[in-house]
């Protein structure tokens, strides 16, 4: 049995994402290091054809600052996670059952925290990885009986490493709890009740959207029954109405559905901003004042997570 995590192994941290239009790279790499364990064995199959029996497909999620990164883990953590037993941390939330598992938290915390109390877990590419301060990791965990229930015959590494394989996975449990439909804002969100259900059952629904937003859970459930509660988030689903809304503003929305990573082009233009920025402030002749910046150490923020201790920090 091999259990490893494609992104360590390629690139020493797993902070980073890899492209598995690129898989087999990672197949060749592997059959390499088994000759190199083996070099006299003959009857171990290629590693391609080898059954897969877990799988922990991520995606990486980028905030726009880490305010908002901070305000869209408020949000997650308020979701609805069908089946799952959901625990809520400082930066982080797990949903979870015997056979799977959703991990949701801030990548460079996660790192942060591992630094300070595992150290010998922390690579020298983790330190010096940059641009992950605004990530949010969105990971899928399908243990041996989930991956073998949902995907029978269908299991071998050469089937499973796959972009599309993969996406489809986490597209799955995206719509499933609800994140197809974006966060909006409070009003955003009354208004788009208003304009699809009556009068009535608008008022009742928005009530409930209040109530869930802003009332601790022990309230809610003793205002309404559980069987209401379900049938509202129901209803709701089903107009692509999404119950969870944004307490604050935020500089750009997250589309849940978008796995593509940012381009260099996008950076590139970011930087071209602030240049240009620059430039207009010396043109304008703006005072310059020196200030004297002095260094802290922080603490980390984040504390020791179920799904650090379960998988490693992976």
């Amino acid at each position: 049995m091999i259990k490893f995590s494609i992104t360590k192994f390629y690139y020493g941290t797993n902070a980073k994402v890899f492209d598995l239009n690129n898989a087999s790279l990672i197949i060749k790499l592997v059959n390499y290091r088994i000759k190199r364990l083996f070099p006299s064995s003959s009857i171990i199959v290629p590693f391609e054809n080898w059954t897969c029996s877990e799988i922990h497909p991520f995606i990486h999620l980028h905030a726009d600052n880490v305010k908002d990164k901070i305000t869209y883990l408020e949000c997650l953590k308020k979701l609805y996670y069908p089946r799952l037993k959901k625990h809520t941390y400082a930066m982080g939330i797990q949903a979870r059952n015997k056979s799977r598992s959703i991990n949701i938290y801030s990548k460079s915390d996660e790192i942060e925290f591992r630094a300070d109390n595992k150290p010998s877990s922390i690579s020298f590419q983790d330190l010096s990885i940059n641009n992950i301060e605004n990530v949010i990791r969105f990971e899928y965990q399908l243990k041996k009986h989930s991956v073998k229930y949902h995907f029978k015959n269908n299991r071998k590494v050469k089937d499973v490493l796959r972009k599309d394989f993969c996406q489809n996975i986490l597209l799955s449990v995206i719509e499933d709890i609800g994140l197809d439909n974006s966060f909006l804002y409070k009003q955003e969100v009354i208004n788009r009740i208003k304009k699809e259900f009556s009068k009535i059952k608008a008022r009742n629904l928005i009530e409930f959207v209040i109530d869930f937003n802003k009332k601790p859970e022990d309230f809610i459930n003793a205002k309404y029954p559980k069987k209401t509660q379900t049938n509202y988030l129901r209803i709701l689903k089903e107009k692509n109405i999404n119950y969870v809304f944004l307490p604050n503003k935020v500089s750009k929305k997250i589309d849940f559905t978008n796995f593509e990573e940012p381009t260099k082009s996008t950076l590139q233009f970011s930087l071209f901003k602030i240049l240009l920025i620059i430039a207009l402030l010396k043109f304008c002749n703006i005072p310059q004042k020196k200030y004297y910046i002095k260094p802290v150490a922080l603490t980390s923020v984040f504390t020791a997570e179920a799904y650090y201790y379960e998988d490693g920090g992976g």
